[in-house]
């Protein structure tokens, strides 16, 4: 399955309408089921041509989309962003709007754990291609699982408070 999630902001932009039913046309000949989130800011019944590999909903709890998902298409948000990375999912990700998502975005491709399309709507013909080669090659899964292997083994936050006390007494 395929999570797509432009957060919550994109959807009260309304600059950013013709995305939800743009990306979800890139997608609609494609071998694969297509989940896409809206946010509060895009009523989901406006897709009124809803291709039969796809859904809608305004929200769906992320941690268990990302159990599903083979592939995640995002803006680049942290939130998103940080749960794909956490899960092992590669990402396409299509910054939009804010610096951190282009860096984002860049890093998410640097560490090859997906790839960044830039351009915004106008580069969503190209999707597809993107998605067959993040689909089709497996090291951007291997690297995905690889640093979320990293990540779950990295201590508990809460270690982070002892070794704050220990620095502030040391000076």
């Amino acid at each position: 399955m395929i999570y797509v999630s432009f957060a919550s902001v994109a959807g009260l932009l309304g600059r950013f309408d013709a995305l939800y039913p743009a990306v979800l046309e890139a997608l609609a000949d494609m071998a694969v089921r297509v989940l896409i989130t809206t946010g509060d800011g895009y009523e989901p019944s406006r897709l009124d041509r809803l291709p039969a590999n796809a859904w809608a909903v305004r929200w769906w709890p992320q941690s268990a989309v990302m159990r599903e998902a083979a592939l995640l298409i995002g803006h680049g948000g942290f939130g998103t962003t940080m749960t794909a990375v956490a899960a092992g999912v590669p990402q396409l990700v299509l910054p939009l709007f804010s610096a951190d998502q282009f860096q984002n975005a860049e890093r998410v491709e640097a560490v090859g754990i997906g790839a960044r399309l830039l351009g915004g709507l106008d580069a969503l013909p190209e999707v597809p291609r993107f998605v067959r080669e993040l689909l089709d090659q497996p090291r951007y899964i291997e690297a995905a699982r690889r640093i979320a292997s990293d990540m779950a083994a990295l201590p508990d936050v809460t270690t982070t408070v002892a070794v704050l006390e220990e620095l502030a007494a040391s000076t």
